[in-house]
């Protein structure tokens, strides 16, 4: 079982909430949604940026690397229970709905997210104007990027450009077994869809707090997790890591 603590750049992903901002109250509650990048582990001091020991021992450094979120929908205290296990049964209007601009609660712009940038450095990804409520869970849904994507440019730039349209993650880099390994060469796509529901710690908008900031972090050096010698990361599902790998928001007093 995977045990995630707070690294250092953690001190960004802050939940603040402050009752100061230019948004009139009566227009109703906004939530600001920002996501970096961190270490869930620890490693040398003389090791680069983007360099890792997975799980199974296996050394990588990564040279470059892109993942598409494409949604955050915040999910009231009330929907993690038996409501939401309703609303789930229903065949209308389902959790999966992509890009709808009627639901307040639901970041519907995607994002490709690049491990070009420094850990801690904050990408900005929407605000959401939800009602005045508790809300005790957010949902981010990775998902391959449409031609509508935030941050498609980006990819297709460098001397290596990735088209990220139609994938929901690209990883290039080497992999290397063992302490005497040579590091091999690799690059992977891939086309899957993953999900994660991570814990808010009560977040409330009202009249008093209309404003608040949510700043997820993605543990880039476990996205890895499970490549082997035995198992390549073609053969890994790297999707569904990088959901596992959504540390959630701390929370502080402005």
């Amino acid at each position: 079982m995977r045990s995630f603590f707070k690294p250092v750049a953690m001190g960004a992903a802050l939940l603040s909430v402050t009752g100061c901002g230019g948004t009139d109250v009566q227009n109703g509650m906004t939530l600001d949604l920002a996501l970096i990048t961190a270490r869930a582990r620890p490693i040398s001091g003389a090791a680069g940026a983007r360099e890792l020991m997975n799980d199974q021992g296996t050394h990588a450094v990564f040279t470059s690397g892109f993942v598409t979120l494409g949604s955050v929908e915040l999910l009231p205290c009330a929907e993690v229970g038996w409501k939401r296990f309703l609303r789930q049964l229903s065949p209308v209007g389902t959790a999966w709905a992509h890009h709808t601009a009627t639901n307040p609660l639901r970041m519907d712009v995607p994002q490709v997210v690049s491990l070009g940038s420094a850990d801690g450095t904050v990408i900005p990804l929407g605000t959401l104007r939800p009602a005045p409520g508790r809300y005790c869970h957010a949902r981010l849904t990775f998902e391959p990027a449409g031609d509508d994507a935030q941050g498609l440019g980006a990819a297709a730039q460098g001397n290596a450009p990735v088209d990220m349209v139609g994938r929901s993650l690209h990883l290039r880099g080497t992999l290397s077994t063992g302490q005497d390994g040579e590091p091999q060469p690799f690059e992977v796509s891939f086309q899957t869809r993953a999900s994660v529901d991570v814990l808010l710690e009560w977040v409330t908008l009202s009249e008093a707090e209309p404003h608040a900031q949510l700043v997820f972090a993605l543990s880039w050096d476990t996205w890895l997790d499970g490549v082997s010698a035995e198992q390549p990361p073609a053969n890994v599902d790297l999707v569904a890591n990088v959901a596992r790998s959504v540390v959630p928001p701390s929370s502080a007093a402005p």
